[in-house]
C-alpha cells in the first residue's frame, strides 16, 4: 500500500521526499530540516535526539530515517511497530537505491527513476572530465578541532569521481579527529572545507608549508550538497570537480 503520512527523521530524507514530489504526505520532519523552506513549516518531531512520541502522534504509515544518524530511535520505532524504511547512502549507488526504495513505497517510482537517471549521466560526466593528475584532497568538516572525511563517505566517493585522491582514504573510515600535525605532513594539494572556514586556514602560519595553501587552493563548499546525501549531492560533485581540476594544473 502507497504511504499516505509520512514522517522524515533526517534533513536529507526531507529533501529526498520534497524532489520526489510527496510534499503533501510529509506530515513530520526535524528541527534541522531546512530544504526546501517549504519543510520548515511542517510539524516537528525533534531535533538531533528524536521523540518516539511525537512520531507516534502524527500517526505516520512510513517513517524513513537514515541508519547512522537515527541509529536509536530506528529500533524504538520499530518495536512500536511502525514501518521504518531507512538506509546509510554513503554512495551514489546507495542514494539511487535508497531514492528508488522510497519510490515504491509511496507510488512515486517515476519521480525517483527521473532523478536517478538525471543524476547518473551528470555523475558520468564529471568522471568522464576527471583529470589525469589526482592532487592529494584534504576534506575538513571542522577546522577547530580538525575533523577530515575518510573512506566510506559520500564526499570520499566524490573527491575519487572528481578526479583527486583523499589524503586519508587509506587511513580511517567515516569522519574522525586528526592532527594538525598528521594533516600538514599529509601535504595536501587541495583543502575543501565544509562551510566559511577557509581564513582560519589561511591564517595559520603552520598550514603556509603545504601546497594548497601555498598555490592558494583552499576553497569552502556549500555543506548542505556535500554533506547530506539528496539529489542535490550532484551539485556539490560537481563543484568538487572543479576545484580538483584547478588543483590538477597548478
Amino acid at each position: 500500500m502507497q504511504a499516505r503520512r509520512i514522517v522524515s527523521l533526517a534533513p536529507s530524507i526531507t529533501e529526498i521526499l520534497f524532489a520526489l514530489g510527496l510534499d503533501e504526505r510529509i506530515v513530520g520532519v526535524t528541527e534541522v530540516c531546512d530544504y526546501p523552506p517549504e519543510a520548515k513549516r511542517k510539524p516537528k518531531v525533534g531535533d538531533y535526539q528524536i521523540s518516539p512520541e511525537k512520531v507516534v502522534a502524527l500517526k505516520p504509515d512510513l517513517v524513513v530515517a537514515h541508519d547512522v544518524l537515527n541509529a536509536r530511535v530506528i529500533p524504538v520505532l520499530k518495536r512500536l511497530k511502525l514501518r521504518v524504511l531507512s538506509a546509510n547512502p554513503n554512495q551514489f549507488h546507495k542514494l539511487y537505491a535508497f531514492m528508488r526504495e522510497i519510490g515504491r513505497a509511496t507510488g512515486a517510482e517515476r519521480a525517483a527513476e527521473r532523478i536517478v537517471r538525471s543524476m547518473q549521466a551528470r555523475v558520468e560526466r564529471v568522471r568522464r572530465d576527471a583529470p589525469t593528475r589526482k592532487p592529494k584532497t584534504l576534506f575538513l568538516i571542522s577546522v577547530d578541532p580538525l575533523w577530515a572525511a575518510g573512506r566510506d563517505t559520500l564526499v570520499d566517493e566524490m573527491i575519487t569521481l572528481a578526479g583527486g585522491r583523499n589524503l586519508f582514504a587509506q587511513a580511517f573510515s567515516n569522519f574522525k579527529a586528526v592532527s594538525l600535525e598528521t594533516a600538514i605532513g599529509g601535504a595536501p594539494e587541495l583543502i575543501l572545507l565544509a562551510g566559511p572556514k577557509a581564513q582560519a586556514i589561511m591564517d595559520n602560519p603552520r598550514w603556509q608549508r603545504t601546497p594548497a595553501v601555498k598555490n592558494r587552493q583552499v576553497y569552502e563548499l556549500n555543506p548542505d550538497l556535500v554533506l547530506r546525501e539528496t539529489p542535490r549531492s550532484v551539485e556539490g560533485l560537481e563543484g568538487i570537480a572543479q576545484r580538483v581540476r584547478q588543483a590538477a594544473q597548478g
